[in-house]
């Protein structure tokens, strides 16, 4: 450690800043004109950079060894960054002197500072991009659509103008935009890397959330992150020389101080008016298919994408929309029900036993579970799955694939539509509800078996703050919610408490009241990053995976270790309730599949469409299973679903009453049986996007009344 070779290249580069500002330092003293603090802060950047490129190669973070023509190329910037510091002095008290004269010499004076001016905003504007875009999209960058980069550098300058002027005709306001615009280039670099994912509006309202769980990754850069950071010390280099004339008298001070905030509310204006006036997708042509948003983001660039997500986060209302015209579809979907499927033999069978019952339910979302033997064919190696749970299967009331709408990340958002039934499709995507909108009044599973005389329990073994849920579960009706606090001393596995744990806190909550009981038990364990290579080698599959380099082959044995154990504890768990004297109904389910879904899908099925590999990489799968014979219920039933239909499917089969809601949900399922954001399925299995007239008329038909209801049960109640 600190002894790679590369570790030179940088601290060389130190190593000249400090001879140049000691010979500078000694040439002012020796002509009695001392450098000032704020000319020694404009060094900053440059050794900032220098020190960070030094960790980095120094810990062999840096993934492009060979590559030593980036590193010397951010010497250098950082080289000009350092003698415009040191320089500046020199150049702006010339002016002054000049400013001093007055007439046409103050003139001239001032004309040399609007023109530094300029060509520092013009410079940090087209470097700033570079900054932003190079660390992550490098290989798509000089491709994007002339007026995508147009529109792009049109936000960057608007954000950077507004930053000169807020900060007084300073540069340290363009400055302060580009390192931002670095920042943000890096976090994104990060994002993808990690999670195969864009940054989105509502990540901004989630970031301790996402600190929480990032420490189980590797923060490697590659060279493309140091070009980057390269392009943004020079942008900062011009930076140093603009600064206004001095101010002779308070009067001009007040005067300088109210044109300039006046030009930045100008400013301002028309930037807002800018990112919110016209609509970027219907207006400007920018485009976006959500279940795979980073390839978007790199053919059009992060602004004008991001702007475009962000006027998409309110809930758009269907077509044809009134609450009156909604209800009378209701009102036909739940007669629909109670002359059909509802007035069955089975279906009363189920509702005599429930209220005679009253079963527990607990509902296990387990983390990043996913049976990937039948997603991916066995993974080319022969893998044939978690070995108790395709047991399990057997006997289940129901099972079979979840279409989730979210991939490698994005808990909160399978979680909010099991809980609410409402599916993302017609939320939209690029949105995380429990940061957005206010549940206090949307119908949701544990306030309704709450009305029912249930008690209701959340559990998550980790931060309480997590997605905001300290906040969500009271709004959503729990009773309780046993975090990270109530596990202490809790066995743990991979990247945090074990399954295992969670379930025995189920037991102990099941055996320690004769009420009927609501469990959501949301895991851990299983959460990524998978190559933290803590599991022991035993307990790893080791295969080979067709077409993916032996890293990621080994991120995927981890991964498989993880749902390995997970099986373990979920046969334990099952084992224990199947000698347990109170009915429980198990509603098991997988959130999201691994962030590696993406890698994988490409290389197992290059021939398939984006659209067929998204079909591929999405779903995960779930089981609904209980400890007693259930009326009217056939195990082994084989069905799609949707996390948002997932509670209405166990409601209908425990026998539990239904909400004219639930019921509308299972007359369209008839139609299509499963929704998300990358498409709808049809009765015969196939899988069409949600404009795409080929699913026909009665899936089409389903997909837009169920709209409608939606908005009307669901939508109106989110604030």
């Amino acid at each position: 450690m600190f002894l790679t070779p590369l570790i030179a290249i940088p601290l060389i580069g130190l190593a000249l800043i400090a001879a140049l500002a000691a010979f500078v330092f000694l040439w002012q003293r020796a002509h009695e004109q001392p450098l000032r603090p704020s000319d020694l802060a404009w060094m900053l950047p440059g050794v900032v950079a220098l020190v960070m490129a030094s960790v980095v190669c120094g810990l062999d973070l840096y993934e492009n060894g060979e590559d030593v023509i980036s590193l010397v190329s951010l010497d250098l910037a950082a080289l000009l960054q350092a003698a415009c510091a040191l320089l500046r002095r020199r150049l702006l008290d010339a002016l002054d002197r000049r400013d001093q004269i007055g007439g046409r010499t103050r003139f001239l004076s001032e004309a040399a500072r609007v023109g530094i001016a300029l060509l520092a905003l013009a410079s940090a504007i087209a470097l700033g991009r570079l900054a932003l875009e190079l660390p992550w999209n490098s290989d798509e960058l000089f491709g994007i659509k002339a007026f995508n980069s147009f529109l792009e550098l049109a936000i960057i300058a608007g954000l950077l103008a507004l930053l000169y002027l807020l900060f007084q005709r300073r540069g340290a306001g363009i400055a302060l935009g580009v390192g931002a615009l670095f920042v943000t280039g890096l976090a994104q670099f990060f994002v993808a890397n990690f999670k195969g994912a864009p940054i989105l509006p509502n990540d901004l309202l989630v970031l301790g959330t996402a600190a929480a769980v990032s420490g189980t990754y590797t923060y490697s850069v590659d060279s493309h992150v140091v070009q980057g950071l390269t392009c943004a010390v020079l942008a900062m280099a011009p930076c140093a020389l603009v600064a206004p004339s001095r101010i002779r008298d308070r009067y001009e001070l007040a005067g300088n101080v109210g044109g300039n905030l006046l030009g930045a509310f100008m400013v301002a204006s028309c930037l807002w008016a800018g990112l919110t006036v016209p609509d970027y997708f219907e207006d400007l042509g920018v485009k976006m298919q959500y279940w795979t948003p980073l390839p978007y983001y790199k053919w059009q660039g992060f602004l004008p994408t991001f702007v475009a997500v962000a006027q998409d986060i309110p809930v758009e209302k269907p077509q044809g929309y009134t609450p009156e015209g909604a209800a009378e579809v209701e009102s036909e979907y739940v007669a629909a029900y109670d002359a059909g499927r509802g007035s069955s033999a089975s279906r009363a069978a189920a509702e005599q036993q429930f209220s005679s019952m009253r079963p527990s339910i607990v509902c296990i979302m387990n983390e990043t579970f996913a049976d990937l033997s039948y997603l991916y064919d066995g993974l080319g190696v022969g893998y044939e799955g978690p070995a108790f749970y395709r047991q399990l299967q057997s006997s289940a009331l129901s099972t079979g694939s979840l279409a989730v709408s979210v991939r490698g990340a994005g808990t909160c958002n399978t979680e909010f539509e099991f809980l609410t039934g409402s599916p993302l499709a017609y939320v939209g995507d690029g949105k995380y509800p429990y940061s957005l909108y206010s549940l206090t009044d949307v119908p949701s599973l544990p306030r309704q078996l709450a009305e029912l005389g249930y008690e209701t329990t959340a559990m998550h073994p980790n931060l309480a703050t997590n997605w905001s849920r300290d906040k969500v579960y009271p709004a959503l009706g729990f009773d309780e919610f046993l975090d990270i606090d109530d596990f202490e001393g809790a066995p743990g596995f991979h990247s945090g408490v074990t399954d295992g744990a969670t379930y025995d806190k189920v037991l102990e909550i099941l055996r320690s009241s004769s009420e009927p009981q609501f469990i959501f038990d949301v895991t851990m364990q299983n959460h990524s990053s998978y190559g933290q290579r803590n599991i022991p080698a035993e307990q790893l599959r080791g295969y080979t995976i067709p077409g993916l380099d032996p890293n990621l082959s080994g991120d995927v044995n981890e991964y498989l270790a993880c749902i390995d154990a997970s099986d373990r504890d979920l046969q334990a768990f099952i084992e224990e309730l199947s000698q347990l004297e109170r009915p429980v109904i198990v509603v098991f389910f997988g959130d999201h599949q691994p962030n590696f879904a993406d890698t994988l899908v490409e290389a197992l099925y290059p021939a398939e469409t984006a659209f067929q590999q998204a079909v591929r990489s999405y779903p995960t799968t779930y089981s609904i299973w209980a400890n007693y014979d259930v009326a009217g219920s056939v195990p082994g039933t084989w069905q799609s679903a949707s996390p948002a239909d997932l509670a209405s499917m166990a409601l209908e089969i425990a026998g539990a009453p239904l909400t004219d809601y639930e019921k509308t949900q299972l007359v369209a399922r008839e139609s299509m049986p499963a929704l998300s954001l990358v498409g709808l399925q049809t009765a015969d299995g196939t899988w069409h996007g949600t404009g795409d007239p080929g699913a026909g008329e009665n899936a089409m038909q389903a997909y837009e009344d169920l709209a409608l209801v939606h908005y009307l049960e669901r939508a109106e109640h989110l604030e």
